[in-house]
């Protein structure tokens, strides 16, 4: 993610540094995130696209507007930024990685979609932007001060942006790759701490194991279906289905936040 593998480069072209200098993610899985965003039954990934559609919501109407995807990956939400733009606005997507680079170039293309991809912010022109748009790539990096002055410097006057990030799930990220995340109210304050103004902040997409065992969906008369199918289990077999399954105590639990530069 927000580091580059390149060691050559000039410290003034180096971005934030991360965990994983590399992502070997995309490496090892390829361009993911296209796939958790296609119509494909099982490969769809219902919390990743909503995640796409609450960021384009909060970055309001983009036609016609420069907008950078900063940390862009393999290209998937940038492809989404492209559309919304038209042919009358500027996509752009950063990102140090050579297969996302690699990833989202080929992607794009081949969807006939415009966007230019860059692999260092010095490609990039002060005061450029309208809208920068960093979408679950703040937990990546580990000198907050640069990755704000970077967006000081493209973003023009009374541009906006659009973050989004995990909640802090326990003491140390159960991400290896993520360098801190923050309880909502600690990440409010550091945002509040940066040269913008912040006009909003919100939670989003709540799905947690315990609301599986006692959801009781109004379609089948308030009955708690999970909660029956894991009694039984753990009746007859002697197995708690949610801890079988590993799952963390809270899934998906993000938050999006919108500042302004003065």
């Amino acid at each position: 993610m927000i580091r580059s593998s390149e060691t050559t480069k000039s410290q003034a072209n180096l971005p934030p540094r991360s965990t994983d200098a590399d992502f070997a993610k995309y490496a090892r899985e390829g361009a993911y995130h296209w796939k958790e965003a296609s119509n494909h039954l099982r490969h769809h990934q219902a919390f990743t696209v909503e995640r796409y559609r609450r960021t384009l919501a909060a970055a309001g109407e983009l036609t016609g507007l420069r907008v950078l995807d900063y940390g862009c990956g393999d290209g998937a939400l940038l492809g989404w930024i492209s559309k919304r733009v038209g042919d009358s606005g500027e996509a752009h997507g950063f990102d140090p990685n050579p297969d996302a680079q690699r990833l989202a170039q080929q992607l794009l293309e081949a969807r006939s979609l415009r966007a230019s991809v860059h692999s260092a912010l010095s490609e990039l022109s002060d005061d450029h932007f309208d809208v920068i748009i960093s979408a679950e790539v703040m937990e990546h990096v580990d000198d907050l001060g640069a990755y704000f002055a970077d967006m000081q410097r493209l973003l023009r006057p009374d541009g906006k942006i659009v973050l989004t990030t995990p909640v802090r799930l326990s003491e140390e990220p159960l991400d290896p790759n993520h360098v801190v995340e923050w309880f909502p109210d600690e990440w409010k304050s550091v945002l509040e701490a940066t040269p913008f103004e912040l006009e909003h902040h919100e939670q989003f997409i709540p799905v947690a194991a315990p609301e599986v065992y006692f959801w009781r969906p109004r379609w089948l008369l308030r009955m708690p279906v999970a909660r029956v199918l894991c009694n039984l289990v753990s009746i007859l077999f002697g197995v708690n289905v949610l801890t079988a399954l590993d799952l963390r105590p809270r899934l998906f639990m993000g938050q999006l936040a919108v500042l302004r530069r003065r």
